[in-house]
């Protein structure tokens, strides 16, 4: 029986998608697979970075996954895809094929179908890697789309601005 957590994140650029990928949706879609299988006990609350990009993995709830992992308490890691747990094609790769295998770490990507007790380097096996490229790419065309939308509206003198200054009060 592995020892299995649930990571969550969520970052500000993933908000064209914020009710599929909300916190809530990732830790059910997770609980729900980890009930379906006999080999996998959920042994902690999720560890959720709400906020946070993908692109680097200097984040604190991760970094606490990964000192429970490295005390043992933790050997399987669940969450609902690819894009949740990094969009940094490299570092993600380095997690998958090289500290998680070395850690003796189970992953499991629920809707990418990934579980890195079953994969292999076949037809889907190589599908993996091109993902995590995917998601890196998307992170960055995200980003670009959403500063260039930004500058548009600072040009056309929009308002870009959600509240008021600190000591003022908007008007309705």
């Amino acid at each position: 029986v592995y020892r299995t957590a649930i990571y969550c994140r969520l970052s500000r650029e993933d908000g064209d998608k914020v009710e599929s990928n909300s916190i809530s949706s990732q830790r059910a879609i997770c609980e729900d697979y980890i009930a379906r299988h006999d080999d996998l006990e959920l042994v902690c609350e999720p560890f959720i970075d709400d906020g946070y990009s993908g692109v680097s993995f200097n984040r604190p709830q991760f970094k606490e996954l990964e000192e429970a992992v490295r005390r043992g308490r933790i050997d399987c890691i669940v969450v609902k895809d690819l894009s949740r747990f990094g969009r940094n094609y490299k570092e993600t790769g380095n997690y998958l094929e090289r500290i998680f295998p070395f850690l003796g770490v189970r992953f499991i990507a629920v809707n990418d179908g990934f579980d890195t007790l079953t994969a292999q380097r076949g037809a889907d096996g190589y599908l993996v890697p091109l993902k995590n490229l995917i998601n890196e790419v998307y992170s960055k065309d995200i980003s670009r789309k959403s500063g260039s939308a930004l500058a548009a509206k600072q040009k056309n003198g929009d308002f870009i601005g959600a509240w008021a200054p600190y000591g003022y009060r908007k008007q309705p």
